[in-house]
């Protein structure tokens, strides 16, 4: 029996050291969302990017591109209890995220949308269609303008310029236009 114990205890101690060294060799991964690195506009049905002023004839998604710095952190980190409990390196350390609660998303010309008139510059992520098509990502913007959306809306036959703008919870501030001619 006292042979058993002292297995299972060299067992014990050699498990939370093996824990210890593994844990404290991750590196810890930092990220910071540092500017607005484009704003792009695809059509749902050919995935081409359209960077400049084009024609929207379809569904369209509005992408928005952060950039950010990922740097590498040495994690020297001895503490046993912590270390017992690691099971793998995740080390991320994220300094500000985008803040969702900010987004602006803009047309500089008024249109219809369900027979009411959207006037210039008012925000788009008001309305349910567009809000329930936005996708948040740790450094992209994803907006969907599905049919559901675009078969109540009207649009005059001219370029429309999008501006989206949105803040991160370290109160950095972004924004970047893009026009495109929307022809449904």
């Amino acid at each position: 029996m006292k042979k058993n114990f002292k297995t299972f205890i060299k067992l014990y101690t050699s498990f939370i050291l093996l824990s210890a060294v593994s844990y404290s060799c991750c590196p810890e991964q930092i990220f910071q969302i540092q500017s607005f690195e484009s704003l792009e506009l695809f059509e749902l049905n050919n995935q081409s990017s359209q960077d400049s002023a084009t024609v929207i004839t379809d569904e369209f998604t509005l992408y928005a591109k952060f950039s950010e710095n990922n740097s590498t952190a040495a994690n020297i980190n001895f503490n046993l209890i912590t270390s017992a409990f690691a099971t793998s390196c995740d080390n991320d350390t994220f300094l500000n995220q985008l803040n969702e609660e900010s987004l602006v998303i803009t047309l500089d010309k008024d249109f219809i949308y369900d027979g009411n008139t959207i006037t210039a510059n008012s925000n788009l992520a008001e309305i349910t269609e567009i809000a329930n098509n936005i996708d948040f990502f740790y450094d992209i913007i994803s907006v969907n303008f599905l049919n559901e959306l675009l078969d109540k809306s009207q649009f005059k036959n001219q370029e429309y310029t999008f501006t989206l703008s949105i803040g991160t919870t370290d109160d950095l501030q972004f924004e970047k236009q893009i026009s495109t001619t929307i022809d449904l």
